[in-house]
């Protein structure tokens, strides 16, 4: 169970009405821009919108110096111009790609070090949903209509395209005693959820496989932790036709806001994390009136040694 989970649900906060979707006030993130985040270097697929950009634009806002990746160029394009936008020139690249193409993981790590001299931070955001099929597959429609293409295409970037990028990032984290893997995952019972037994169970396995890597890495340096929202989120995942409305503009109803996971994401990318391994981050749970340490820790579903889903 969750430490204080009434406390802290009832204190987590954001505010509406800025740009491009942000709905935290710049005093709530300003709060969390460590003096480490200056100069970071942070790869953070599927970084063209939803999660990624969001998580990308607070980083650049703390100095950090980001790679983008996507199989969209075009959506890329448009971040690289707002990051410059926010950031300067140089801050910034885009590197267009599949996270299940070994070839492509490669390419976006090495125009990284090419670009900023090392990779401090990985997060891997890209993932993929029952969205995106249209009438084809819903998060309702049971596993013996799913056909195969649909379910590759899930797992796949869900779950083999993490192992590909972080298995191509760690050799260069090791190398310096210095890294950090964050993923993003999905509530617990949205992985049981009948009708999700493609992406849940994606999700599930992504965690024990984190779990597996926190131990195989202990005492490097490198930590490895799973964030998620907490909750559906007004992100480009779930579509207008999953749940009506603008994307952007249905939070407050059924969906939290797109924005609900930067505080404890950038964090996390910060020195003050640093030895913090294994761990499950919800973000709905960042209280924005506590000091960033005090508000992460609120975040931390209690750890045990034997976990379990059903």
């Amino acid at each position: 169970m969750l430490a204080s989970i009434a406390r802290a649900s009832a204190a987590s906060h954001w505010r509406a009405g800025v740009r491009s979707g942000r709905t935290w006030a710049e005093s709530d993130l300003k709060a969390a821009r460590h003096p480490s985040l200056k100069e970071r270097a942070v790869i953070i697929t599927g970084g063209g919108r939803g999660f990624g950009w969001f998580m990308a634009e607070e980083l650049l806002r703390a100095g950090s110096r980001v790679t983008l990746t996507g199989r969209n160029s075009g959506t890329l394009a448009s971040a690289l111009d707002e990051a410059r936008r926010v950031a300067g020139p140089g801050r910034c690249i885009a590197v267009a790609g599949d996270v299940t193409r070994p070839e492509d993981c490669a390419r976006a790590v090495e125009q990284t070090l090419r670009a900023f001299g090392r990779i401090d931070v990985l997060i891997n955001n890209a993932g993929r949903s029952y969205g995106e099929f249209g009438d084809k597959l819903s998060a309702i429609t049971p596993f013996y209509d799913v056909t195969e293409a649909q379910f590759r295409a899930i797992v796949e970037t869900n779950l083999l395209g993490v192992f590909l990028m972080t298995k191509e990032a760690i050799p260069h984290m090791l190398k310096q005693n210095f890294g950090k893997v964050i993923s993003i995952s999905t509530s617990l019972l949205n992985m049981v959820r009948p009708g999700n037994s493609v992406y849940g169970p994606s999700k599930a396995a992504l965690e024990t496989m984190h779990r597996c890597w926190a131990g195989e890495l202990e005492g490097t340096g490198v930590d490895v932790n799973i964030l998620l929202p907490g909750g559906p989120s007004d992100t480009e995942l779930i579509t207008p036709a999953m749940v009506p409305g603008i994307v952007g503009e249905r939070a407050g109803g059924r969906l939290l806001p797109g924005d609900i996971i930067v505080p404890p994401a950038v964090w996390l990318c910060t020195d003050a994390t640093n030895g913090m391994t294994g761990e499950r981050v919800i973000a709905r749970f960042w209280d924005a009136d506590l000091p960033p340490d005090e508000a992460f820790r609120g975040c931390l579903q209690e750890h045990v040694e034997e976990p379990s889903i059903m």
